[in-house]
């Protein structure tokens, strides 16, 4: 391993993985190293393969996960490593890239891992069977890049590899003509940003309910009195029910049932107040798009993590952890909700700081918003990204973790 590299200075990212319903069945896991001038964990040297290794065998992989599989990229140099065997069969599919060689080594090495009860994929598939063949024959699914196989071969392509029995999962799926085109063509799976693109949730219809979280919200965020935060909440049946539920569960003093709304405004206290408005706010869309969980799932896990990197942050210009938490939830806005960034702040009272931040990328939330956002996308942005952000690269990765773990609890709690 690369000296002083340890798992403390490598993100986890997910991307979802969708089934033909729209449910995510599986997270692809995207591995960043956090400092400059060493291996990168996605350069699949053998340095970072221990990395890999060691974040996943920390103790919070089935968290991470949540009961789903979880697809690694394995390149050359790590896919004869021995280490390799460490990584539990039960819980992740290894993706071999397409970097990979097709010698008698990396054959005899994906036979003896399928024969240990690994499931194999091949990644960035475009076609050109015959130079994959023999790892075809060892493989249970393949990833179709779709955006490098030109449509008119796509068919052929899918035909020859249904020939042999594969499941299918297309990659980089990015507009609705796409999606629809794999859905036809018989793919299983599919993964891409099209599922966290606005068009999915367009045209809906205003809901109430928002109209009354985001009224009471915009109360909040003003500072208002308790007894008119109660009257404003009080003709909302749902919302005073879910405030309720909420101070029972999270409120201060567990051994008291709550029942009345004016105790759960008190109990749960005006930051916890209003970091549940926000949270209600875009949980109402779950039950409107299939689609919309894993994006709600995305933004919370943003927000909590922007959240917990201003609580961290040790230069000037520290942002307010409340903001950032805004933020994070606000700049999926479009994708959950149908509305514009723009439009949605309409009229609430909102600092600058945010406005800047959610509408021009500036300032130090600007920077959070972009280091979070970039989690789960390649490229080497990341690394300047976090250069620009003065909080400790082991508190950087604690709270990327925490972040994960803390987005399943609450998506889960409003499902």
């Amino acid at each position: 391993m690369t000296p002083g590299l340890t798992p403390h200075d490598v993100l986890i990212g997910r991307q979802s993985i969708f089934g033909r319903d729209g449910s995510v069945v599986a997270y692809e896991l995207l591995f960043r190293s956090t400092r400059k001038n060493v291996a990168r964990v996605l350069d699949d040297t053998r340095a970072t393969a221990r990395v890999i290794v060691d974040t996943l065998m920390g103790g919070q992989l089935e968290k991470i996960l949540g009961g789903k599989r979880g697809f690694v990229n394995i390149g050359p140099d790590f896919l004869l490593e021995d280490a390799l065997f460490l990584l539990p069969p039960r819980d992740l599919v290894l993706e071999i890239l397409e970097t990979v060689p097709v010698n008698a080594a990396t054959i005899s090495r994906c036979r003896e891992l399928r024969d240990r009860g690994y499931t194999l994929a091949l990644d960035d598939y475009v076609g050109r069977e015959g130079i994959w063949a023999p790892l075809l024959e060892l493989v249970s699914l393949v990833k179709v890049d779709i955006l490098a196989v030109p449509e008119t071969d796509l068919g052929p392509v899918v035909r020859d590899l249904r020939a042999r029995n594969l499941s299918l999962l297309a990659e980089k799926v990015e507009t609705p003509d796409q999606l629809a085109l794999t859905m036809e063509m018989g793919f299983d799976y599919f993964q891409g940003f099209f599922f966290a693109r606005p068009v999915i949730l367009a045209s809906r219809k205003v809901d109430p309910l928002r109209q009354a979280v985001t009224g009471v919200l915009s109360m909040v965020l003003a500072d208002a009195g308790t007894d008119e935060i109660v009257k404003a909440v009080r003709p909302h049946i749902n919302l005073s029910a879910s405030l309720i539920r909420i101070a029972n569960v999270v409120g201060k003093s567990p051994s008291h049932v709550i029942s009345d709304l004016r105790q759960a405004v008190v109990s749960l206290g005006r930051a916890q107040i209003r970091r549940w408005l926000e949270l209600i706010l875009f949980s109402s869309s779950i039950s409107e798009n299939r689609y919309a969980r894993p994006v709600l799932q995305m933004a919370v896990t943003r927000a909590r993590l922007m959240e917990l990197m201003a609580q961290g942050w040790k230069g000037t210009g520290k942002p307010d952890p409340e903001e950032a938490f805004l933020v994070g939830m606000f700049s999926l806005s479009e994708s959950l909700l149908g509305v514009t960034i723009p439009a949605m702040l309409e009229g609430l009272p909102l600092r600058e700081e945010v406005r800047k931040a959610l509408l021009r990328g500036e300032g130090p939330l600007g920077v959070l918003l972009a280091f979070a956002g970039n989690l789960d996308r390649s490229g080497d942005s990341l690394e300047r990204l976090l250069s620009e952000i003065p909080v400790p690269v082991e508190m950087v990765a604690a709270a990327q973790t925490e972040s994960l773990l803390w987005g399943d609890d609450i998506v889960r709690m409003f499902s």
